[in-house]
């Protein structure tokens, strides 16, 4: 976002939130690249459209050509539903609309391999969604899907006594629900199977981690 001299940047810190169990940490960069300072930059109170945000303490004073980051919490109920508040200062408001990856919605669990096999047995069915993909050779090799996709969601890596399957295990930051990933290599196909309670991202993490492991770009 940027409007009179006030820009504003937003990144997911992939942290647990200090705010809030249930809340995702966003840190946010304000710069100031106008020709006087900007004063009272917050939040307005009246902003959020559903979500539950923890506003940042309302900055005072920033000078020209100054940046200061902050950290923020938003609670997007396991939905890739943006957010969307008003940034103002002393003089003005803007409009600001943070939308979620469907990745940037979970943190990693660390699990045994035994562990997540039990897992991925109770969610099946329904709670499974698998799809069949063409690797290009140099994305073939496990240290290559383990970036892949934990670039794609924030997961943790199950260690596995097999060099042909990849396990990944992490939870919705909202409703702590598991979502297990498992990427089954045969040269030159994998199948990538995502088992969770909640259907919509896992058609929607399937779809991303499709585009990222048939992508030699990434």
């Amino acid at each position: 976002m940027t409007g009179k001299g006030l820009s504003a940047q937003y990144r997911f810190t992939r942290q647990p939130c200090i705010y809030g169990n249930s809340m995702v940490s966003l840190q946010l960069t304000l710069s100031n690249s106008g020709d006087q300072a900007l004063e009272n930059i917050h939040i307005s109170e009246k902003s959020s459209t559903g979500q539950n945000i923890h506003r940042f303490n309302a900055i005072e004073r920033l000078e020209q050509q100054a940046s200061i980051t902050v950290s923020m919490g938003v609670d997007f109920n396991d939905s890739t539903q943006a957010a969307n508040f008003q940034l103002c200062t002393k003089e003005d408001e803007f409009n600001v609309s943070v939308q979620p990856a469907v990745g940037e919605l979970l943190l990693p669990v660390t699990m045994s391999e035994a562990d997540f096999t039990k897992e991925q047995g109770k969610l099946v069915g329904m709670n499974e969604s698998s799809a069949t993909i063409t690797m290009t050779p140099e994305n073939v090799s496990s240290q290559s899907v383990n970036r892949k996709v934990v670039t794609v969601a924030n997961l943790g890596v199950i260690p596995s006594s097999q060099d042909n399957i990849q396990r990944f295990a992490g939870k919705t930051v909202s409703s702590g629900s598991l979502v297990l990933v498992s990427v089954v290599l045969k040269d030159p196909d994998a199948v990538i199977t995502v088992n969770t309670e909640k259907t919509v991202m896992g058609s929607m993490l399937l779809r991303q981690l499709k585009t990222a492991l048939t992508n030699s770009a990434l």
